[in-house]
C-alpha cells in the first residue's frame, strides 16, 4: 500500500533539495503539442456534433479523446524531460503507459461534452472538474513513474494549486468553446483556435504548476553525463509518436468527414432530385445555346412534353413565335453581358404548350457555372389558377366596393380597442365627416375623434353594454364635421369575436340622419302646435271615437271619457245624422276620399258650434283606410260675422241703389239748367256786345263748364266705385292721341310761358288696342295739373315702350312739388297736396283719384314721386297690345250737315231756344215741341228728317213718345226716322232704355254741338268719303289719307276754319325761307342751329295739326342733338317732300267736293227665339228663388239695344233678390217680344 505521507515534503526534512533547469525548446514544444492536440480534439468533437450516426459520433469522440489524451501525455513527459536534475532518471514502463489513461478518459468526457446538444452550467462545471482532475491525475501518475536516486516529494499546497489551476482553466476553455459554437459570431477556425489554445494552456499551466510542487531531495550524481543525456531525442520521439497519433486521429476525422460529405452529397442529390420531381413549379435547365438540359415533372405537366421528348430541343419551342427573335437576342446578350439585374426577378410571360395552346406563366431566371459551363435555370409557375383567382378576387373586390358604395351611409370595420382604429371604411365617409377614407386607414383616424364631447361617454357605454349582452347595437349621436358643422348620425353594428368569444373587431354602418332628425323635430313641433291650436279627433272607419285632444273636448264641452267609444253622430243633430249627406260623407271616407266642409255641430249642453272640418282617411300598409283623422276649426264667430256682413251688404246695395237714383236725378236736374247757361252764353258771345259784357259772359260760360267738369268727375267716380264704368276697347293711333293732347294743352301752357314737350320713344308701335278716350282723359288731367301747378320751366310728356307689351307715360314738370307725407294720399278722393291749393288753383281733388281708378281698371298702375320746389313726376304704365291701322274718318264737325227739317222736343224753353239757334246757324229748319204729346202730333202732321227728343218730359216722356212714333211708322208703313235721345243722365241704364224705346242715338246735356253733330251724322249714316253733292260746303279728306294736315284737330285748336286756313297759308309762304335756313345750317354743319330750327318748326307744326311734319322735325331735332349729319341730310330731304305734299293738299282744299242726303237706317237683327228660351229659364230659377249668374250675364249680352231697358229692370230685381218682381218683368218682356213677332 502506498504511503502518501512518504511523498509529502516537509520543511524539516534535512535532505538537501535538487534544483533543475528547463530546456526552453522542450518547454515550447510541450506547450505546442498541448495546444495542437487540443485543437485537433475539439475539431473531432465538432465533427461528432454534426454527425448523425451514433457510431461515427462515438468513433469521432474516441479518436479525438485518444489524440487529446496522447497530447496531454506527450506534453507531460516532454515537459518533464525539459527539466534537467543532474542525475539519471528512468521511467517505469507500465506506470508511464498507464498514466495515459486518465488523460484519455478526461479528454473523452470533455469532447463528449463539447459535441452534446444541450448546454448547462452544472454540466460545464462537472466537465471542467473532470478534465482538470484527469490532467492532474495523469501528471502526478506520470511523475510517479520516474526512477532516480534522489527522492521525489511534493509540496501539498502547490499540488492543490495545480489542481485548481487545471480545473479553472479547463472549465474556462470548455465554456469559451461552447459559447462560441452556440453564438456562431466568428469563423469556426477562430473558434477552434481559441478553444484549443485555452485548453492547451490549461494543460501546460497545470503541468508546470505541478512541476513547481515537486521537491526532489538528494545529492547530485557525479556520474551524470549531460551530454549523453537522451532527453531531447526521447522528447522528439514522443513528439513523433504523438504526431502519428494525431495523424491517425486526423485520418479518422478525414474519413469520417468524407463519409459525412458523401452521404450529405447523396442526400442533397436525392433531395434535389426529389425537389425537382415534386416541385409544384416547373424547373428547366438550358445552356447558353438555348438547348434544354433538364425538364422536371412539373414542367412536363405544365407544357405537356415528356422530359425525354424535349431535352436537347431549343427553348423557343416553349414560347410564342413572336418572341423567338427576342429570345435568341436575349441569350446572346446574356452570355456576353450577364444581365445580372434579371437574375432572381420574376416576370409574367406567356408559354406555349405542346398542343399549341398558350398558358400564362411566371418566369424567374437563375445562372450557375458548373465545370466551366454556364447554365441558365428557369423557374416557371403556372399562373392560370392565380390569374383566375385574381380575376375572381378583383370581381369580388369590385362587388364589395360596389356594395359598400351603394349601401346607404358609411360601412366600416374597426378594431375593438381604445383607439377603435379603422380597418375597412367606405369612401362615403368623406361626405359624412369631411375626411377621406385614406386618412382613416393610413393616418389612424377614428370616428371617436369626431364624436361630440357630450355624447362620447354615452356612445361607448351603450356599445359596451350591447356587446356584453351579445346583442347588436344601434345608437344615435352627434359628430363634428371637418368644416365645424354638427351632424346627427345613426350607427348600427355587431361584434366579430375570436374562438374564445372575446370581441376583436366591430362591423357596422353609420347613417347621416341630420335631415330626418331636423324634420322629426320640426314635425313634432308642428304636431304639437297643431294639437295646441287645432281641434283633432281620431275615428274608426265606422265613426267610433278613438281619441280626441283637449282643444276638441273644450270646444264641444266634453270630457275625454264621455266621448271615447261613442259614435261621431253624438255631435250632430238627429236630422243631420239621418241625412243622406251624412251617410255619403262616411261612405266617401271608407273609399279613402278626403272630405272637408263647414258643418254645424252640437256641444254637450246642446249649444250650436259652427266648424270647418277636414276628414282625412289614414291608409294602412295595404293602401286601405284604417281610421279617420279629423282637424276642426271653430268658425262660429266667423259665421256670425258673415251673417252680419250679408246684412251689411244688403244695406250697402240698397244705399248704392239709392245713390244711383240720386246721381241720375242730380244729373238731370243740374245738367238741364247748365245746358241753358252754357248754350246761351256761347250764343251771346257770338253777338255784338260791349267788352265788359263779353268778359262777364265769358266768366259765366267758363264757370258753368267748370261746374259741368266737376259734375262729370263726381259721376265718373261714382261709376268707378260701383264698377259700372265700361271701357271701349278699340284700335287707336298712339301718335295722334298724344299729339292731340299736347296740341290741345299747348295754348294753355303758352299763356304761362311754359315749354310743353313731348318725347315719344321710337320703339313704340304706331297703333295700339286700348281705351283711347280714357287714356286721353287721364293724360289731360295729369298734364293739366302739371301746367296748373307749374309757374316756370317746362312740362314734359315722355312715352316709352317697356317689355311685356307695357307702355309708360311719364308727366314731368318743374312745378311746386308735393310733400313726401302727402304723396301717399294724393290719389284719395277730394285730396290735394295742400289745403290751400283749392283756393289758389281750384279743383276738387277728384282728378288724380279718377285717373288712378281708370288706370287700374285698364290693368295698369299709376305712381308719383316729387320733391318740394323741384317738381313732380307722375308715371302711368298700361298693358297695351299692338293694334292695327283703322280707316281714319274726319271729325264730323268738320263737315256741315245737309239742310234738314228737324223736330226738337224738350220741356225746357231754354234748351229749345239753344238747340234752335245752334242748328239754325247751319241752315236747318227747326220745329219745336214742349212735350211728347205735341211731338207725336207734329210727327203726324209734318215730314221730318230727324227728331231730337228729351227723355224726361211731362204728360208723355220721350221714351213713350218714341215708342208710339215707331208704332205709327209700322202701321202706316212709313220710313223710319232717326230719333236722338236728349238727356242729362250719364247712366248706362238710361241709354239702354232709350234704345229699347226705339231711339237710335243718344246726346247728353249740356249741349255739346260737336258731339250732337257727330251723333246726328252717325244715326243718319252719313260718310263724307262717298258724299258727291257739288253744292255742299267744302270737305277736307285728302289730308287724312296722307297724314299731312289734320283739319279736325286744327279746327279744334283754332276754333275757326277761316283763321286756321289763313294760318296754314301764312306758313306755306314761309316754307322757302325755312328750307333755306335748314340747308344752310346743314352745309355749315351747325348742329346747334339745326336743333334750334327743328325745335321751333316742330312747335309750329304741332300747333297747326301737321303730324307728318311734326314727326319729321322731332326726328331732326334728335339727330341734330346727336350730331348725326348723315341722318340729318336724309331727314331734311323728307321734310322738303312733306312740304310739297302740304302745299298740294292746301291747294286741294279750295276745290274739295261734298254731298248731302241722309241714308236710311238699318234695322238690327237678333234671335228672338233664343231670347225667349233664356227668359223662360230665368223665370223658372226666379220661381225657385235661385240666382243664375251665367244666364243673367247671357241675358245682358244677348238682349238687343231696344230691350236693354227691360232687361236691366229684370237684372236689378234679381240682384236685389226681388224674385216676384223679376218674374213679373220677365213675363212682361216675353209678352212684348211675342206681340212684336206677330206684327
Amino acid at each position: 500500500m502506498i504511503d502518501i505521507q512518504h511523498f509529502i515534503y516537509r520543511e524539516s526534512d534535512p535532505t538537501p533539495l535538487l534544483y533543475g533547469v528547463y530546456d526552453p525548446w522542450l518547454v515550447a514544444l510541450s506547450i505546442a503539442i498541448a495546444i495542437g492536440t487540443s485543437i485537433l480534439g475539439m475539431q473531432l468533437a465538432r465533427v461528432a456534433h454534426n454527425q448523425t450516426s451514433p457510431l461515427l459520433r462515438q468513433v469521432s469522440i474516441i479518436a479525438g479523446s485518444i489524440s487529446l489524451g496522447a497530447g496531454i501525455w506527450s506534453m507531460h513527459f516532454i515537459g518533464m524531460m525539459a527539466l534537467s536534475l543532474c542525475t539519471r532518471v528512468n521511467y517505469d514502463t507500465l506506470t508511464t503507459i498507464l498514466s495515459m489513461a486518465p488523460g484519455v478518459l478526461a479528454s473523452w468526457y470533455a469532447l463528449h461534452l463539447l459535441s452534446g446538444e444541450k448546454f448547462t452550467y452544472p454540466r460545464l462545471l462537472l466537465g471542467g472538474l473532470i478534465v482538470g482532475a484527469g490532467i492532474g491525475t495523469m501528471h502526478y501518475t506520470g511523475m510517479l513513474a520516474m526512477q532516480m536516486a534522489p527522492v521525489l516529494k511534493f509540496d501539498f499546497q502547490w499540488v492543490l494549486l495545480s489542481v485548481v489551476v487545471a480545473v479553472v482553466l479547463a472549465t474556462s476553455a470548455l465554456w469559451v468553446s461552447l459559447r462560441l459554437n452556440q453564438q456562431q459570431r466568428i469563423s469556426p477556425i477562430y473558434t477552434l483556435a481559441t478553444g484549443g489554445g485555452l485548453m492547451g494552456i490549461a494543460i501546460a499551466a497545470m503541468h508546470y504548476t505541478g512541476m513547481a510542487s515537486a521537491r526532489i531531495t538528494g545529492v547530485i550524481d557525479p556520474m551524470y553525463d549531460a551530454i549523453n543525456n537522451h532527453s531531447s531525442s526521447l522528447s522528439l520521439g514522443i513528439s513523433l509518436v504523438t504526431v502519428l497519433i494525431g495523424v491517425l486521429a486526423a485520418s479518422i476525422n478525414a474519413l469520417i468527414r468524407y463519409r459525412q460529405m458523401l452521404r450529405s452529397l447523396q442526400n442533397n442529390q436525392s433531395r434535389l432530385s426529389t425537389i425537382l420531381d415534386t416541385a409544384v413549379d416547373g424547373i428547366i435547365t438550358i445552356d447558353m445555346n438555348g438547348r434544354i438540359l433538364s425538364f422536371n415533372h412539373a414542367a412536363e405537366q405544365l407544357f405537356g412534353w415528356q422530359s425525354a421528348e424535349i431535352v436537347g430541343q431549343d427553348t423557343a419551342i416553349l414560347m410564342p413565335k413572336a418572341y423567338h427573335v427576342r429570345h435568341n437576342h436575349f441569350l446572346k446578350h446574356f452570355g456576353e453581358a450577364g444581365q445580372a439585374k434579371i437574375l432572381g426577378v420574376g416576370r409574367e410571360v406567356t408559354g406555349v404548350r405542346k398542343n399549341g395552346s398558350t398558358v400564362p406563366i411566371r418566369l424567374a431566371i437563375g445562372k450557375a457555372k458548373i465545370s466551366g459551363e454556364t447554365l441558365i435555370f428557369g423557374f416557371i409557375t403556372d399562373l392560370t389558377q392565380r390569374n383566375a383567382m385574381k380575376k375572381t378576387m378583383r370581381e369580388r373586390d369590385e362587388q364589395l366596393r360596389s356594395l359598400m358604395s351603394n349601401i346607404p351611409g358609411v360601412t366600416f370595420r374597426c378594431q375593438y380597442n381604445q383607439d377603435w382604429r379603422m380597418l375597412v371604411i367606405s369612401d362615403s365617409v368623406k361626405d359624412l365627416t369631411g375626411y377621406a377614407a385614406e386618412e382613416f386607414l393610413k393616418n389612424g383616424l377614428s370616428c371617436t375623434l369626431f364624436t361630440h364631447t357630450e355624447d362620447a361617454a354615452r356612445v361607448i357605454a351603450e356599445i359596451q353594454t350591447a356587446l356584453a349582452n351579445g346583442e347588436h347595437y344601434a345608437i344615435e349621436y352627434r359628430i363634428k364635421h371637418r368644416d365645424g358643422s354638427e351632424k346627427w348620425v345613426s350607427e348600427m353594428g355587431c361584434a366579430i369575436r375570436d374562438k374564445s368569444g372575446a370581441v376583436q373587431m366591430l362591423d357596422g354602418v353609420i347613417l347621416d340622419v341630420t335631415e330626418s332628425k331636423l324634420r322629426h323635430a320640426e314635425y313634432e313641433s308642428i304636431a304639437r302646435a297643431i294639437n295646441q291650436s287645432t281641434s283633432v279627433a281620431e275615428f274608426s272607419m265606422n265613426g267610433t271615437i278613438l281619441d280626441a285632444n283637449a282643444t276638441f273636448l273644450t270646444l264641444l264641452g266634453y270630457e275625454k271619457n264621455e266621448v271615447i267609444g261613442k259614435h261621431h253622430s253624438i255631435f250632430c243633430s238627429a236630422q243631420d245624422a239621418a241625412s243622406a249627406s251624412y251617410r255619403n260623407k262616411w261612405e266617401a271616407l271608407n273609399r279613402g276620399e278626403f272630405v272637408q266642409g263647414e258643418f254645424k255641430r252640437l256641444g254637450k249642453n246642446g249649444s250650436e258650434v259652427w266648424i270647418h272640418a277636414s276628414y282625412s282617411p289614414l291608409l294602412n300598409a295595404d293602401g286601405k283606410p284604417s281610421k279617420v283623422l279629423m282637424f276642426m276649426i271653430d268658425i262660429t264667430e266667423r259665421t256670425r260675422m258673415e251673417n252680419d256682413l250679408k246684412l251689411a251688404k244688403d244695406k250697402a246695395e240698397q244705399a248704392a241703389s239709392a245713390k244711383a237714383t240720386f246721381l241720375a236725378n242730380m244729373s238731370h236736374e243740374i245738367r238741364t239748367p247748365m245746358n241753358a247757361i252754357i248754350g246761351f252764353s256761347e250764343i251771346m258771345m257770338d253777338t255784338e256786345m260791349q267788352d265788359e259784357q263779353r268778359r262777364y259772359m265769358n266768366t259765366i260760360n267758363n264757370s258753368a263748364k267748370s261746374l259741368l267738369h266737376l259734375l262729370n268727375d263726381i259721376l265718373d267716380s261714382a261709376k268707378l266705385e260701383k264698377g259700372k264704368l265700361e271701357l271701349e276697347i278699340v284700335d287707336f293711333s298712339l301718335y295722334e292721341l298724344v299729339d292731340s293732347i299736347v296740341s290741345t294743352l299747348w295754348v294753355q301752357a303758352k299763356r304761362k310761358n311754359l315749354d310743353l314737350q313731348l318725347e315719344l320713344d321710337p320703339n313704340t308701335a304706331s297703333y295700339y288696342l286700348g281705351a283711347p278716350d280714357r287714356i286721353r282723359q287721364i293724360l289731360m288731367n295729369l298734364l293739366g295739373n302739371s301746367i296748373k301747378f307749374t309757374e316756370h320751366g317746362y312740362v314734359k310728356l315722355v312715352v316709352k315702350q317697356l317689355d311685356n307689351h307695357e307702355l309708360s307715360f311719364s308727366i314731368i314738370d318743374t312745378g311746386i312739388g308735393i310733400p313726401q307725407d302727402r304723396l301717399d294720399v294724393i290719389f284719395e278722393p277730394f285730396t290735394q297736396a295742400d289745403s290751400s291749393m283749392s283756393r289758389k288753383f281750384g279743383g276738387t281733388g277728384l282728378g288724380t283719384t279718377i285717373s288712378k281708378q281708370l288706370v287700374e281698371l285698364m290693368g295698369g298702375r299709376l305712381t308719383a314721386k316729387s320733391e318740394i320746389g323741384s317738381g313732380s313726376c307722375f308715371t302711368m304704365i298700361l298693358p297695351l297690345q299692338p293694334g292695327t291701322a283703322q280707316t281714319m274718318k274726319a271729325h264730323q264737325h268738320e263737315y256741315p250737315l245737309p239742310k234738314m227739317h228737324i223736330l226738337v222736343a224738350d220741356d225746357v224753353r231754354q234748351n229749345l231756344d239753344l238747340i234752335s239757334i245752334l242748328l239754325g246757324r247751319s241752315g236747318h229748319q227747326i220745329t219745336t215741341a214742349n212735350d211728347g204729346v205735341e211731338a207725336i202730333h207734329l210727327f203726324n202732321q209734318q215730314a221730318f228728317d230727324l227728331i231730337i227728343m228729351d227723355v224726361q218730359m211731362p204728360q208723355l216722356d220721350g221714351l213713350s213718345a218714341a215708342s208710339q212714333i215707331r208704332v205709327v211708322e209700322v202701321e202706316k208703313n212709313l220710313t223710319r226716322i232717326p230719333i236722338i235721345a236728349l238727356t242729362a243722365s250719364v247712366l248706362q241704364e238710361d241709354r239702354a232704355a232709350a234704345f229699347e224705346a226705339g231711339m237710335d242715338g243718344f246726346a247728353t246735356k249740356p249741349i255739346d254741338i260737336k258731339a250732337l253733330t257727330r251723333e246726328m251724322m252717325r244715326v243718319l249714316h252719313l260718310d263724307h268719303a262717298i258724299l258727291i253733292d257739288d253744292d255742299s260746303v267744302p270737305t277736307h279728306n285728302a289730308h287724312v289719307e296722307d297724314g299731312i294736315i289734320n283739319v279736325g284737330k286744327g279746327l279744334a285748336l283754332w276754333g275757326s276754319e277761316r283763321l286756321y286756313f289763313q294760318e296754314l297759308e301764312r306758313i306755306s309762304a314761309e316754307i322757302p325761307l325755312q328750307m333755306s335756313r335748314l340747308n344752310s345750317a346743314l352745309e355749315n354743319k351747325e348742329a346747334k342751329q339745326l336743333a334750334a330750327l327743328a325745335h321751333s318748326n316742330k312747335g309750329v307744326c304741332g300747333n297747326l295739326a301737321l303730324p307728318t311734319l311734326y314727326a319729321s322735325f322731332s326726328a331732326l331735332e334728335k339727330q341734330a342733338l346727336a350730331e348725326d349729319m348723315d341722318s340729318i341730310a336724309s331727314t331734311i330731304q323728307n321734310i322738303a317732300v312733306a312740304w310739297d305734299s302740304f302745299n298740294t293738299q292746301l291747294s286741294a282744299h279750295k276745290t274739295a267736293p261734298s254731298t248731302n242726303s241722309p241714308k236710311a237706317a238699318v234695322a238690327t237683327a237678333y234671335d228672338a227665339q233664343a231670347l225667349q228660351t233664356l227668359l223662360s229659364e230665368l223665370a223658372r230659377a226666379s220661381q225657385q228663388a235661385e240666382i243664375d249668374d251665367k244666364r243673367m250675364q247671357a241675358l245682358n249680352e244677348m238682349a238687343p239695344a231696344f230691350y236693354q231697358h227691360a232687361t236691366q229692370h229684370i237684372l236689378n230685381a234679381l240682384n236685389d233678390f226681388e224674385f216676384d218682381l223679376a218674374s213679373e218683368r220677365i213675363a212682361q218682356l216675353q209678352a212684348q217680344i211675342q206681340d212684336e213677332a206677330h206684327q
